[in-house]
């Protein structure tokens, strides 16, 4: 890839960076489990891009405590010879979300594809506080469309009842009480 503009607070990451990621990964999939990590999938496509093969990971905060992630990756439009930048994921750590850390990796997406000359294609894919989320990117990068995403009942049960396990204190502190 090319050489990318640095933008303040927020450099590439590379391979030392990649258990903190892993750790970010953990956290957001924590808050929004609509599917089950497979590690398998996920360690390669971090490490795809802190090599920086098709994908790079904007990071904010030291090597030993990331604060906040934005994963891009060049890849094909399905039916041109166009290629996009498309993010992944833009993840703030809750305790660091009094930040303006969301918006940082948003100008940073589009300094990326400036440089890369190609188009970003960004956006929510939430449950969770969207509309504020929609409001943060409407005012950065311009809307073109919308998502819609149909669970079956039964798996949204499900989505739920593992919601309310992962706000459940671990069992050897329940336990201790």
């Amino acid at each position: 890839m090319v050489e990318l503009a640095s933008v303040k607070d927020i450099r590439l990451a590379d391979e030392h960076d990649e258990f903190e990621i892993f750790k970010l990964c953990s956290l957001m999939h924590s808050e929004q489990p609509y599917h089950p990590l497979s590690w398998d999938k996920i360690v390669p496509m971090i490490r795809l891009a802190t090599s920086r093969v098709r994908g790079i990971i904007g990071v904010i905060g030291e090597r030993h405590d990331l604060k906040a992630a934005i994963f891009l990756v060049l890849e094909p439009i399905w039916y041109s010879d166009d290629w996009q930048l498309l993010e992944f994921f833009n993840y703030v750590r809750e305790d660091a979300r009094k930040s303006n850390y969301a918006r940082q990796l948003i100008r940073y997406a589009k300094t990326c594809a400036d440089s890369l000359g190609v188009d970003l294609t960004i956006g929510v894919f939430s449950n969770i506080r969207t509309e504020e989320k929609c409001r943060l990117y409407g005012r950065l990068v311009p809307k073109m469309g919308e998502f819609f995403c149909y669970s079956p009942p039964a798996r949204i049960a499900a989505m739920e009842q593992a919601w309310r396990l992962v706000n459940e204190p671990p069992a050897n502190v329940a336990a201790a009480e």
